[in-house]
């Protein structure tokens, strides 16, 4: 006498095809705003260390300039001198009279050109002017 086998029904198989593709959706977001947050960082500054330094989020509209050390200035990917420098902050001036600016100066670059960055900022009317450094960690 043969017992007769039952059949595998589909019916207790999960279908996860759904799942893989939210998830690589999800992969490509968090990969693609990755890459806008590192866009403004010139990579190539060698920040200084403060061991009082605290963490800082900047805000969506915040102008980095970087203060290469040759002197150059670098917003926006864009080198320019201090005059192209000034004329770019006045243009951000005009559209947003609360513009704020983040004066990155390279670990090596002259003191004076950092000043000079600042100087132009107070210049032109933007009076919330921070300076990057990276935190000294004990």
């Amino acid at each position: 006498m043969r017992i007769p086998r039952e059949e595998s029904s589909d019916d207790n198989v999960i279908n996860i095809s759904s799942l893989l593709d939210v998830m690589f959706i999800l992969i490509i977001f968090f990969l693609a705003t990755a890459t806008f947050t590192e866009e403004e960082r010139d990579i190539q500054v060698n920040l200084p260390q403060s061991a009082a330094a605290q963490s800082s989020t900047q805000a969506p509209k915040m102008i980095v300039i970087n203060v290469r050390e040759d002197g150059t200035y670098h917003v926006a990917n864009q080198t320019m001198d201090i005059a192209s420098l000034k004329n770019t902050l006045i243009e951000a001036v005009s559209s947003n009279p609360d513009q704020k600016v983040m004066v990155r100066g390279d670990r090596n670059a002259l003191h004076g050109n950092v000043a000079n960055a600042i100087s132009v900022c107070k210049q032109v009317g933007i009076h919330k002017t921070n300076i990057g450094y990276e935190s000294k960690v004990n």
